[in-house]
């Protein structure tokens, strides 16, 4: 007998589906690492700025207060305190600031006051170490020069100028039935803590003479004596001893003065004592 051929398929044939995984992605580790790394920099960079505002608030504080104590400045003044060099906290690890400056609207010395500029570099950490450079500039108005004519000349004057690098006083001498103009340059000076003015010209009537000239003169000898008795007028003791006067010269319609201090240590006595003239 012939047998049935078998169909080659058949409904009940299973059909096999072959599944094929994908390989797993590389998780992005990286871009979590990068916002860490991002965010401690900011951190960072955050602190730091905190770091340098306290750390200049705290300087600047220091140092106003050094000089309040210092100098003859009133506690209410406001101080004008900057601290140069680049970032404070870089320079306190060094161990040395490299530059202050502190603007003083009024300091007053005597009789005249005027507003200063306290200049000081190479300012160690360690009080005990020198400072390498100390200044301080005093700028004094004609208006609080002034102040000074008892300084100046032993009779009263008329006016008092400064310019041309010179204090110019004016009086008028009563002689007998009429009066004698008189005009007389000074040139500002230090001397021994103290600040000297010494006759450069003379003026009489219109015309120039010397000192001894007008010594001599009849009209006004008698008064000689009186009209050139300036005084020295003392600076040291208004300031620290430990500070020195150096220079005083008219610029301009001011009288500037200059202290130094250079070599001299935060931390020495003589910055609380007040010096003595002669």
């Amino acid at each position: 007998m012939t047998e049935p051929l078998q169909p080659t398929g058949s409904a009940s044939a299973t059909t096999q589906v072959l599944l094929v995984e994908e390989p797993p992605r590389r998780k992005r580790r990286w871009l979590g690492w990068v916002i860490g790394l991002f965010i401690v920099v900011a951190l960072l960079a955050v602190a730091a700025i905190v770091g340098e505002t306290l750390a200049r608030q705290y300087a600047e504080g220091y140092i106003r207060d050094r000089v309040i104590e210092a100098l003859p400045v009133d506690p209410a003044t406001p101080l004008d305190v900057e601290v140069g060099g680049g970032p404070v906290l870089l320079q306190a690890i060094s161990g040395r600031m490299t530059e202050i400056v502190v603007g003083i609207p009024e300091l007053t010395i005597g009789e005249i006051s005027g507003s200063a500029t306290v200049t000081a570099s190479g300012v160690p950490l360690d009080e005990s170490q020198p400072t390498e450079n100390l200044d301080i500039v005093l700028t004094i108005p004609a208006s609080s020069v002034q102040r000074l004519s008892t300084y100046l000349s032993g009779i009263e004057l008329d006016s008092i100028t400064l310019g041309n690098g010179l204090i110019t006083v004016d009086t008028t001498v009563d002689l007998l039935l009429f009066s004698v103009p008189i005009s007389i340059d000074l040139a500002p000076s230090a001397d021994a803590g103290g600040i000297a003015f010494r006759p450069e010209t003379i003026t009489l009537e219109q015309q120039e003479i010397s000192v001894d000239d007008l010594r001599s003169n009849p009209l006004v000898s008698g008064i000689a004596g009186s009209l050139l008795r300036s005084q020295v007028f003392c600076v040291a003791e208004s300031l620290p001893k430990a500070l020195t006067l150096s220079e005083v010269s008219v610029v301009g319609s001011d009288l500037v003065v200059r202290v130094t201090g250079d070599g001299v240590a935060l931390g020495d006595p003589a910055l609380l004592e007040t010096g003595t003239c002669p």
